[in-house]
């Protein structure tokens, strides 16, 4: 299958997924009460710590098969973003006195740590490719969550689901960034860390 056709198939997965997420409380949750469906808040570590886990693993595996700078560029760009829409959220629709909100306050630390992590560790291991397509992939995905923050609301976070579509949404855009920065075009020029001169010649299409 091309890559082209690859990255086709991942967007419309994920528009429909991010489809069903958006209606998913209306729907399950119609009209909560203050401490209904208290599980989901419950699982706002665990979501959040496999979420990080699997991009610290899409990192080693990165790493050692020398991955596309877009894609840690595109991975790396995202979590920092996440951690930037967080803070946003907590400052606009938050309010720090009232525990409901303690994921906006407490989750950005650590999705900018991995972030972080990631561009530094993915884009010194780099072997094909150019980092700007990442950053931008990076960029658009971070932007439209925090659109979803801003377009939920507060709501979101004092009654169910608690932010918990937030965090799922968080998991796949990790998912969809990683795959479009590993499938894209690699416009930029072959280097190789370890050897020392100029860089090969460009790639070929």
């Amino acid at each position: 299958m091309q890559s082209w056709r690859f990255r086709a198939a991942v967007l419309i997965v994920a528009l429909a997924i991010t489809a069903g997420l958006w209606v998913w409380p209306a729907l399950a949750f119609p009209n909560p009460g203050i401490n209904d469906a208290m599980t989901l808040a419950d699982l706002t570590l665990p979501v959040v710590g496999a979420t990080l886990l699997g991009c610290i693993v899409a990192l080693v595996l990165g790493y050692v098969r020398h991955w596309p700078s877009a894609a840690p560029a595109a991975l790396g760009t995202f979590l920092i973003g996440v951690a930037v829409a967080l803070v946003i959220g907590l400052l606009t629709i938050g309010n720090i006195s009232n525990d409901r909100f303690g994921p906006l306050l407490f989750l950005p630390v650590p999705f900018a740590v991995v972030g972080m992590l990631i561009l530094a560790l993915g884009l010194a291991r780099r072997t094909t490719g150019t980092a700007r397509s990442g950053l931008a992939i990076g960029g658009i995905a971070t932007a439209l969550l925090l659109a979803w923050i801003l377009a939920r609301g507060a709501r979101d976070w004092l009654l169910a689901p608690y932010g918990f579509d937030v965090l799922l949404l968080v998991a796949l855009g990790s998912a969809v960034v990683f795959l479009l920065g590993m499938t894209w075009p690699q416009s930029g020029r072959e280097f190789h860390p370890d050897k020392k001169g100029p860089p090969n010649k460009p790639l070929s299409s």
